[in-house]
């Protein structure tokens, strides 16, 4: 047991790489089959029965923590009051690269959003979602550089939770909107930490020496 936890430790990212990319590669498969159906109308069926007024507006707000216009204003924000603007380059282009990556492989799926089911309207395609995509890269880069900072391991937890919460929300938010499936959510996390981990490895850290 000691020795499959050091080599998980030593290893975990190159792990989550290839857990990431199987579910990515999974769930495209399902949906080139035409089966996955059950497993969305099921997640739907779940989600759909929070449906309420005030639960719709929080999820609302939810989904527009990760639109392209807050992400903008948030990154203009931090160009202003960071102190180290090497960071904020990176989260800029963090961002641009995740959403060129969604938007190729929306193209080549090409899967139409659900319909009749929709609290908001929406265009382009549906698989994988961009928000789930962004918001993981996003806010996810954001856990990566707060964690690693010298701080007590208590407040880098304190700093790290309520962003994964965060992430997380936003794409139970795009199923409850009805704007995209489950499959789109789950295979835009899938996608997102491939690429984040791919991004940090190869962008971040090889630029920060």
């Amino acid at each position: 047991m000691n020795k499959m936890w050091i080599f998980f430790r030593k290893n975990w990212k190159s792990i989550i790489f290839a857990l990431s990319l199987l579910i990515f590669v999974f769930l495209s498969r399902l949906l080139l089959k035409n089966e996955i159906d059950i497993f969305d109308n099921f997640v739907y069926k779940i989600i759909s029965k929070l449906h309420c007024k005030p639960m719709t507006y929080f999820f609302k707000f939810i989904s527009f923590l990760c639109s392209t216009w807050f992400l903008i204003f948030f990154s203009i924000v931090l160009m202003i009051i960071a102190k180290r603007r090497k960071n904020v380059f990176y989260i800029i282009l963090n961002i641009l690269l995740c959403f060129l990556l969604n938007q190729t492989a929306k193209y080549l799926f090409a899967r139409t959003r659900p319909e009749d089911i929709n609290l908001v309207i929406e265009t382009g395609f549906s698989f994988p979602s961009g928000h789930s995509m962004v918001s993981l890269a996003f806010y996810g880069f954001f856990v990566y550089l707060l964690y690693h900072k010298k701080w007590s391991k208590k407040k880098r937890l304190m700093a790290c939770i309520p962003l994964i919460i965060l992430t997380l929300l936003v794409g139970i938010s795009r199923i409850y909107l009805g704007v995209h499936y489950a499959s789109d959510v789950l295979a835009g996390f899938a996608l997102a930490m491939a690429y984040l981990i791919i991004f940090i490895k190869l962008f971040y850290k090889k630029m920060e020496r």
